[in-house]
């Protein structure tokens, strides 16, 4: 099967979900986008619990580290602390979604999630969902939800970051492929 870059922008349509896996990112625009796109799901009923995961990378010039400011970013928004959890791993995709993997599974406050938004940038979607469904148990169901703004399925190809982003993502799924990962 070959990839094509309108196959990286997944978008699902659901009533609600349990909670929502709120991928982090280096790039300071983005994790914004990130982390406001899942306290618009939080606002509006769409699910009750935000895990805000974190890599361990630096890149914030005032020093803090990625889920601090994941956190401060979704209280600005409008979410409440009791609706957070951080989740805090590599800054690989695979590590991050071991962890979110175990957090379910052990902590017994999460027992009854079966339904998962995942919220990242739209570009990074696809792999996404491939690497935390290849890692998360199987009885979970997961619905992905795209930021808006960004790098999206409309201007992707406008913009030489886009068309870069898009191709490198290829690269990195065709990779996991190779790898055992799934993309059904």
């Amino acid at each position: 099967m070959s990839l094509l870059p309108k196959d990286l922008f997944c978008a699902d349509e659901a009533p609600q979900a349990d909670a929502a896996i709120v991928c982090g990112s280096s790039d300071a625009e983005e994790l914004q986008q990130r982390t406001t796109a899942a306290v618009q799901l939080l606002l509006a009923g769409k699910t009750s619990l935000l895990l805000l995961c974190a890599g361990s990378r630096a890149g914030s010039p005032s020093g803090t580290d990625e889920a601090t400011r994941m956190f401060g970013i979704a209280e600005k928004a409008g979410a409440r602390a009791q609706q957070m959890i951080s989740v805090s791993a590599t800054g690989e995709l695979s590590e991050i979604a071991r962890e979110c993997g175990r957090i379910l599974k052990q902590d017994s406050r999460l027992s009854s999630i079966r339904t998962l938004w995942l919220v990242s940038s739209a570009w990074h979607m696809l792999r996404l969902r491939i690497v935390m469904k290849h890692h998360l148990p199987r009885q979970f169901r997961l619905f992905c939800h795209p930021t808006a703004a960004g790098i999206t399925a409309a201007n992707w190809m406008k913009q030489p970051r886009g068309r870069a982003l898009a191709e490198n993502e290829i690269r990195l799924i065709e990779k996991l492929l190779k790898n055992g990962y799934s993309i059904k």
